[in-house]
C-alpha cells in the first residue's frame, strides 16, 4: 500500500506510515506528557501501604555490602540480584523510606506508559496509541506495581522500549551499535526478570510474520536478528543456570498458586472481575473488527499491531503454564505483568475502531471508572498480603516501649508474614530495643533473614530486662515464648490487637522466678525445688482431695443407690466408679502423680487426625499403674499441683497426636519462701 498518512507521527523508514518530519517532535511532547501524566498517578499514594515480606528482602539484601549482598546472591535470591544492586545504589542517595524505595517503580510505569504510546504510534493513528497509553496506565495490575519495590515495574518498561526498539529495527536499517543495545538489553533485562526472557520467542514469532508478509523472509533482514538473539541468550545464560541451581527457593506447590482461569484470565491484568469482563469484550471486539477486514486506510497496519498484542500476552502465558504443569515450580499470576502491554495493544484497537470521538473517550472513562476501586484499595494501609500492619506495628512499639526493653517476634509463620521484617521495615519504632531471639543478623550471612533461636534457649538475656514486648501473628506461635517470660517472673500488662499481629506487653512482677528441678530434666536450669519436696506435697494434695470426696457422700455406689438411679445408666457408671482403685481419679478429671515426670504437651483432636489451628477439643492421655484415664471430649482443662509446683503430666503418644518438645510449665510465680 503506497498510501500516505499524515497523523503527527514521526517518519519511518520502510514502513507504510509516512509522516512529516516537522511532526516528529509533537509525538516526543505527547510522550512525555502522558509518561509524566502516568507517573503522577502511580506514584500518588504509594507511601501509604504498609511495607511487606517481598518488599522487605529487597530493602533488606539493598542494605547489605557488597560483599555480603554477592554471599547472598551465591546461594538465594540471583534473580533478583541486578535489581538489589541498584536500590542499594538509590537507597544510598534517597534512604530507605517507603516512599523512597517504590519511587523507581512508580516511574518505571511512567516510562513504560510514554514508551508505549510511541510504539503504537509506529503502526496506528495517534488515537490509537493515546487510547493504549491511557489503558495500561490506569490498569489495575499496573497501578500495583507502582506500590511494589520489586523489579516487575522497571521490567515492564524494559520490556517496552525493547519492543519499539525492535520495530526501528524492522522498519528501518540502523547502525550497528543499534543492534548490540537490542541484544545487550534483552541480557540485562532477563537479570532484571528471569520471565523476561520470554520476549525473545515474542518477538522472533513476529519478527517472523512481519517479514513473511514482506516476502523477505529469507533475506538478509532476518541474519541480525538472529545475531541478536543469539546474543542475548549467551549473555543470559549464567542467571538461567544459577537460577535452575537455586529452584528449590521456588519449587514449591501451595494452592494459590494453582493455574486457574481466574488467575489466568482475571488476576495477570485486571485483578477484577469487572475490569476483565470489560477488557476481554474489547480483546474480542478488536479480533472481529480486524478479522472483517474494514477498508480503512491503516486497516493493515491494525493487523499488525494486532498480531503484536496478541503473541505478547499468549506466549508468555502458555509458556509459564506450561512449566507449572510439568514442574514443582508455582504459577505467580504478577510475574506476567510486562505482558500488559499488550492487553493494552489489543484494547485500543477496538476502542479506536469506534466511530465517534466521544464513542472512543467514553470507552476509556469506562475502563477507568471500573479500576478506580482498586486502585484505592491497592492505595489503603493494610492491603498487602492479607492485610499486613508492620507500620501500625512499629508504632505502636515505639510507644509502648523504652530503649533498653526486649522484643520477641513470632517465628512460626511463612517468611513473608514474620512480624520480625517489621523491625527491618521501619527501624525508627524499634530503637534501641534488644532483641532477645537473634542469633545472627541477617547480613552477617548468605542467606536472607535473621538467624533467631526460641527464647528459652536464650533465657538468660532476660537478666537486667524488665519489660518485653511480644509481637506475634499466629494464634499459638509464641506460647513457647511466652511460658518461658512466666518462668521467668513476667506477667502480661498490656495487649493491643492490629489488623494481622497483636503486641503484648510483659512486665517483671519482682516476684522468684520458678525454676524446675535438676533431676526432672538435664536440658532446664537448675533451681531450689527438688523431687522430694514435690512428691510430698503432691501426695499431700491427693490424700487431701481422696478425703474431700469420701466426706462428701460416701462412695459411688451408695450415692447412685440414694438417687434412686442405681439401674439407670447414670448409676451404673457411678458403680464402675467406685470399683476402681483407691486413688483413681474418676472419668473426665486429670490424674495426681506422686512424682515428677517428665512433661510434654499435647494437642490432637481425639478422633485420629492432627488438631488444627483454633480447635479446642484437646484430649491429654496419661497412665499410672497400667491403666490409662482420658478428659472428657471438649474439655480445655489443664493439670494443676499446689502453687509453686509444675504442672507434670506423662503423656502416652496416641493416633493423630503431635507431642511437641518437652517443656516445663509452672502454674504461677511464688514469693520465695524459707522452704524453698
Amino acid at each position: 500500500m503506497g498510501v500516505m498518512l499524515v497523523t503527527g507521527g514521526a517518519a519511518r523508514i520502510g514502513s507504510d506510515i509516512v509522516e512529516h518530519s516537522t511532526a516528529r517532535w509533537s509525538d516526543r511532547r505527547v510522550a512525555v506528557v502522558i509518561g509524566a501524566a502516568s507517573a503522577i498517578v502511580a506514584i500518588s499514594g504509594t507511601w501509604i501501604p504498609s511495607l511487606w515480606g517481598d518488599e522487605a528482602a529487597s530493602i533488606m539484601s539493598a542494605r547489605r555490602d557488597w560483599a555480603s549482598l554477592w554471599a547472598l546472591l551465591g546461594t538465594v535470591d540471583a534473580v533478583h540480584g541486578l535489581y538489589y544492586a541498584l536500590l542499594h545504589v538509590w537507597i544510598d542517595l534517597v534512604g530507605a523510606s517507603p516512599f523512597a524505595v517504590r519511587l523507581p517503580s512508580g516511574i518505571a510505569v511512567g516510562a513504560a506508559s510514554a514508551g508505549l504510546y510511541l510504539l503504537v504510534r509506529r503502526r496506528a493513528a495517534r488515537e490509537t496509541a493515546i487510547i493504549a497509553a491511557t489503558v495500561f496506565a490506569v490498569l489495575p495490575r499496573v497501578t500495583f506495581l507502582a506500590t511494589e519495590a520489586r523489579s516487575l515495574a522497571l521490567a515492564t518498561a524494559a520490556g517496552v522500549w525493547l519492543t519499539l526498539l525492535m520495530l526501528r529495527l524492522l522498519d528501518a536499517r540502523m547502525r550497528r551499535g543499534w543492534w548490540w543495545v537490542y541484544s545487550l538489553g534483552l541480557a540485562l533485562g532477563t537479570y532484571l526478570l528471569l520471565h523476561l526472557a520470554l520476549l525473545i520467542p515474542v518477538h522472533a514469532i513476529f519478527v517472523a510474520l512481519e517479514l513473511r508478509r514482506a516476502g523477505r523472509l529469507r533475506g538478509i533482514r532476518l541474519r541480525p536478528f538472529l545475531l541478536a538473539w543469539a546474543s542475548a541468550a549467551l549473555l543470559a545464560a549464567p542467571i538461567g543456570v544459577v537460577a535452575v541451581m537455586q529452584r528449590e527457593q521456588i519449587a514449591f506447590s501451595r494452592p494459590w498458586r494453582a493455574v486457574t482461569a481466574q488467575a489466568v484470565l482475571v488476576e495477570q491484568w485486571f485483578m477484577l472481575e469487572t475490569v476483565a469482563l470489560v477488557a476481554w469484550v474489547f480483546i474480542v471486539v478488536s479480533v472481529v473488527v480486524t478479522a472483517r477486514g474494514l477498508e480503512h486506510a491503516w486497516s493493515e497496519h491494525r493487523r499488525r499491531l494486532l498480531l503484536l498484542g496478541a503473541v505478547w500476552i499468549v506466549v508468555p502465558t502458555a509458556a509459564l503454564v506450561l512449566v507449572a504443569a510439568t514442574t514443582s515450580l508455582g504459577y505467580t499470576p504478577r510475574y506476567l505483568a510486562f505482558c500488559a502491554p499488550g492487553a493494552a495493544i489489543l484494547i485500543a484497537i477496538a476502542a479506536s475502531a469506534l466511530p465517534h470521538r466521544w464513542m472512543q473517550v467514553t470507552s476509556i472513562v469506562v475502563v477507568a471508572a471500573l479500576a478506580v476501586p482498586a486502585y484505592l484499595d491497592q492505595r489503603s494501609p493494610y492491603w498487602k498480603n492479607d492485610g499486613t500492619d508492620w507500620q501500625t506495628v512499629a508504632e505502636v512499639v515505639a510507644e509502648l516501649t523504652e530503649p533498653g526493653d526486649g522484643i520477641v517476634f513470632d517465628e512460626s509463620v511463612r517468611p513473608s508474614r514474620r512480624p520480625r521484617l517489621a523491625m527491618h521495615s521501619y527501624p525508627n519504632g524499634f530503637d534501641g530495643l534488644v532483641d532477645l531471639g537473634l542469633v545472627r543478623p541477617y547480613d552477617e550471612t548468605d542467606h536472607l533473614w535473621d538467624v533467631t533461636a526460641p527464647l528459652v534457649e536464650v533465657s538468660d538475656r532476660l537478666d537486667g530486662v524488665d519489660r518485653v514486648v511480644v509481637v506475634s501473628r499466629s494464634p499459638h506461635g509464641v506460647d513457647d515464648d511466652t511460658a518461658t517470660l512466666r518462668l521467668e517472673g513476667f506477667d502480661p500488662v498490656e495487649r493491643v490487637a492490629l489488623i494481622s499481629d497483636v503486641v503484648t506487653v510483659y512486665e517483671r512482677n519482682g516476684l522468684k522466678p520458678i525454676a524446675p528441678p535438676p533431676s526432672v530434666d538435664r536440658r532446664v536450669r537448675k533451681g531450689a525445688s527438688d523431687a522430694s519436696s514435690i512428691e510430698s506435697r503432691t501426695h499431700q494434695a491427693q490424700r487431701q482431695r481422696i478425703e474431700r470426696r469420701n466426706r462428701g457422700g460416701g462412695s459411688s455406689r451408695s450415692f447412685g443407690q440414694r438417687q434412686g438411679r442405681a439401674g439407670s445408666r447414670q448409676g451404673r457408671r457411678s458403680a464402675h466408679r467406685s470399683r476402681r482403685a483407691p486413688g483413681a481419679i474418676p472419668r473426665g478429671r486429670f490424674r495426681w502423680f506422686p512424682r515428677p515426670r517428665r512433661t510434654a504437651v499435647v494437642h490432637s483432636r481425639g478422633c485420629g487426625q492432627p488438631r488444627r489451628r483454633g480447635c479446642r477439643d484437646r484430649r491429654p492421655h496419661s497412665r499410672e499403674r497400667g491403666r490409662r484415664a482420658r478428659v472428657r471430649p471438649g474439655s480445655d482443662r489443664r493439670t494443676e499441683l499446689p502453687r509453686g509446683h509444675l504442672r507434670v503430666l506423662r503423656v502416652r503418644p496416641v493416633l493423630g497426636a503431635r507431642i511437641h518438645r518437652p517443656t516445663w510449665i509452672p502454674s504461677r510465680a511464688e514469693p520465695a519462701t524459707a522452704g524453698e
